[in-house]
């Protein structure tokens, strides 16, 4: 090979090695993005597991509530039954 060829081909080594220690600098980059939204993924997903939580509390607590007052309202009207059936018994005719 001659010295030309040769020197060709040493500056298309230099261009090509310049490009690969670019791409790997592009590659550390984009993985530390990459690990950074991993990141934030993995915080907001226990943000919204932590929120889905707390929804399923409060129907929890809700429901406990709607029984409660079903249950009074149960009472209510068999109360009211009790004293209104005796007064429809009376009622003249």
């Amino acid at each position: 090979m001659n010295e030309e060829s040769e020197a060709k081909l040493f500056a298309l080594l230099d261009v090509i090695s310049v490009e690969v220690v670019a791409g790997r600098n592009d590659i550390r980059t984009l993985d530390a993005e990459v690990k950074g939204l991993g990141a934030r993924v993995s915080d907001l997903d226990a943000k919204v597991t932590s929120g889905f939580e707390r929804v399923e509390r409060r129907l929890g607590h809700l429901e406990t509530r709607v029984e409660g007052v079903e249950a009074e309202a149960k009472l209510f009207r068999a109360e009211f039954e009790r004293r209104v059936a005796p007064l429809e018994r009376r009622r003249p005719n």
